[in-house]
Parts: C-alpha cells; structure tokens; sequence
C-alpha cells in the first residue's frame, strides 16, 4: 500500500510504499475513505518546536505514518476483536487508553494515564488502509457518510469543549480562534442555547466563516477586542463563557478581562510555553471556573455528537473547504495556513 510518511526531523514527508503490517491481538484494519489534517500533523509535517515537543513527551519514533483523524470500513479483523465486523464503518478515537489505571477506571479514560496517541506513538492513518485498535473504534451510523466521520475527532473536541462549558439559555459565548475546531463549536454553541456567539481571530477568511454560522465576527488586528466585547456584554461585565482555542501567549494577556465574574474559561488551544497568570486578580476575586480539555470523553463525546450531526443539528462537511490526494500533500499542507477551513484526504 501507499502512505504519507516521515522519515526524519525534517520539513516535508514522503508518499511512499509501505508494507502493510500484520494484526496483533485486538486490531482491525481500515479501508480509510476520508482523513483530516490536525494542528500536530501540520507541526509533525514542518518539523517545528511543537513537533520536538510531542517528540520529546511521547517518544515519537520515526518513520511515521502520519495522520490521526479518519474514517473508514473495516476490511479485516484481527485476534480477540469483539463488537467490531468486517463491513463496519468507523472512525478513530485518537487516544489510547490502557484501561487498567486509576483515570481508565474512574470516567476518565480520555485522560488515561498512560494514553497512547493515535498517530504520534503508533503509525496513523494518511494511508491506503490504516491498522487501529477495535476498542478506539466508533461505529458510525448509517445516516453519517464517512467523510463526516472523519471530523468526528476534531468536532469531537469542539463537542467536549461546549459540554463542560455548561452553557445556559440566552448565554453569551465568546470563541477564541477561527479555525475548524472553533467553528465547530461556533454551530454547537448555538444548538446548545447560546444567546449570543462572538468569534475572534486575525484572519478575514476565518472570521468571516464564523459570521457565516450566526456569529458576531472580531478582527482582533483591526477592532479593539475589549472594547467591542463590553459593547455586547455590558450589562452583565463580560461574557458568561470563553473557549479558548489559539493557545497563543497574547491572548492570556486578557482573556480574564472579557470574562464576566462567576464566568468560565474552557481551554482548548496549547500554548508553546509557561503562561503567567495572575490568580488572585483574575481567578479568586472574579470566582472564575477553569477548564483544561484533552481530546473528548469516550464515548460520551461520540455519542452527543452523533446524535446531533445525524439530527442534522450540525453541518460538519460545510468546514470542510478543500480536498485533495495523498499525492498532493505539499499543496494540501500549505492550504493549512491560507484560506480555509478543514483540509481533507480523500484517496
């Protein structure tokens, strides 16, 4: 078969053939019909800090088979698969729980203390047929194509995101970040009862793409954030909610000073460093809550958004902007930074 791989630190990646690997015990192989680019294939393709980073903390091994958000059918099934069939379509939760520790034990398997990383401590999906464990696989239902399948992972996290948001009627939501991720949430904040959705970025074409779904779109190079937020949230002092999807040092600068007091703060992006924070000002006085969010719970996650894309209370395939080849991955990583929503694999 063929597959998208890395092979050293480098920037790029080879589209090369490989040979396709035997099943162990509780693996299925995948005929993948639709695959995504995340943020870390994006950093594992450049090689930057952020992919030394995951290098460092997961022991990435090269060469890697890149990639981690898919769908597709299974074609095989290895020893010991139980619920999972030839025939069956699916898509692939990224992390890996162990099931043994305390976190796989207690709810928490999302965050499991030993999580393997689809991807990033196995070789992922950028390929002809991907080889997955059976208990990451989520089957999807016939109303659900797989080419919105292959977004469950990163609306998955927009999904978990607004879940311990805890939004209520008429709540006015404020999303950091345009990207794919957000604009899930932009449509999901609505669904979920949100009065008002405000959406802030530094790309026009992303903006704009917020504004698209209901949402009061901020230039943040081009309006003062704070200003036109106040505008919006006077009375109250601020919104009720941030999402947080930039990870970007500058927006913590004040972030805390858009949020109302008794608010909340989910943070979903990862800054690159140590963030300095002022708690007694901007977290005691304020009474504000603090979220952190790691992928989604499973299956929890899978299953509300499930519901809702079959529902046809969310349009994934409209972030979806671009499709190409595996051949054509240069062109597809670099329409990453320009203008567009979600970029996607289709062999």
């Amino acid at each position: 078969m063929h597959a998208l791989v890395k092979k050293a630190k480098t920037p790029g990646a080879d589209y090369c053939e490989v040979k396709e690997k035997e099943l162990a015990k509780g693996e299925i192989r995948i005929a993948v019909e639709a695959a995504a680019i995340c943020g870390t294939d994006i950093h594992y393709y450049k090689w930057d800090q952020a992919a030394e980073n995951f290098s460092s903390a997961f022991n990435v091994s090269l060469p890697l088979i890149l990639g981690h958000e898919f769908a597709g059918t299974i074609v095989e099934v290895g020893p010991n698969v139980e619920g999972k069939k030839v025939g069956d379509r699916v898509a692939i939760e990224t992390h890996i729980p162990c099931g043994t520790c305390f976190q796989c034990q207690n709810g928490d398997a999302h965050n499991c203390n030993n999580t393997g990383i689809y991807g990033t401590t196995c070789d992922g999906c950028f390929a002809d047929y991907a080889v997955a464990p059976a208990n990451v696989a989520f089957t999807l239902p016939p109303e659900i194509e797989s080419v919105e399948g292959a977004l469950f992972e990163p609306a998955g996290v927009a999904m978990r995101g607004i879940d311990e948001a805890k939004i209520q009627p008429g709540e006015t939501v404020l999303i950091y970040g345009c990207g794919p991720i957000a604009i899930f949430a932009v449509q999901m904040a609505r669904v979920c009862g949100a009065g008002t959705v405000i959406a802030v970025d530094i790309n026009d074409y992303r903006v704009n793409m917020a504004r698209n779904y209901g949402a009061v779109g901020i230039n943040a190079t081009k309006e003062d954030v704070l200003s036109e937020v106040m505008k919006i949230t006077a009375a109250r002092g601020g919104v009720d909610v941030v999402l947080e999807l930039t990870g970007s040092p500058a927006v913590y600068k004040s972030v805390f000073d858009l949020i109302r007091r008794e608010g909340r703060l989910i943070t979903i992006g990862h800054p690159p460093g140590d963030i300095p924070v002022n708690f007694t000002k901007n977290v005691n006085l304020k009474g504000l809550s603090v979220k952190g969010i790691f992928g989604r719970r499973i299956w929890n996650t899978w299953w509300q958004l499930s519901g809702l894309v079959a529902g046809k209370k969310l349009d994934l395939m409209s972030v979806a902007t671009h499709r190409y080849k595996y051949e054509q991955h240069q062109e597809a990583f670099e329409m990453t930074s320009g203008n567009a929503g979600k970029v996607l694999f289709v062999p």
